[in-house]
């Protein structure tokens, strides 16, 4: 079957909106790690963590066939974003946070 480029264009607007969906997720699940990570004394920086998780994208951009150069950026922006949620949150006690 043939798609019209605005059928595929609407295509694309849903999957964005399903990215966007899954961004929205994972940043509440990073307040509940920061709010964690602040009751129990724990510094929002875990480089073993960043270290896991470099080698986890890049298993995952070979499995879906994507750029890891893309995927490593698109992933450093999010864990920029996830850092800084931790350490903004107003819920989270400031003194806390390293």
């Amino acid at each position: 079957m043939m798609y019209t480029l605005e059928e595929l264009r609407r295509q694309i607007d849903e999957i964005d909106n399903e990215l966007l969906a899954m961004l929205a997720k994972r940043q509440n699940v990073v307040k509940q790690v920061g709010e964690y990570k602040a009751k129990h004394k724990i510094e929002v920086l875990d480089a073993k963590r960043e270290e896991y998780l470099r080698g986890f994208h890049q298993q995952l951009s070979a499995r879906y066939n994507l750029s890891f150069s893309f995927i490593k950026e698109l992933f450093a922006l999010i864990m920029e974003e996830s850092k800084r949620t931790q350490r903004d949150d107003k819920s989270v006690d400031k003194s806390a946070v390293v």
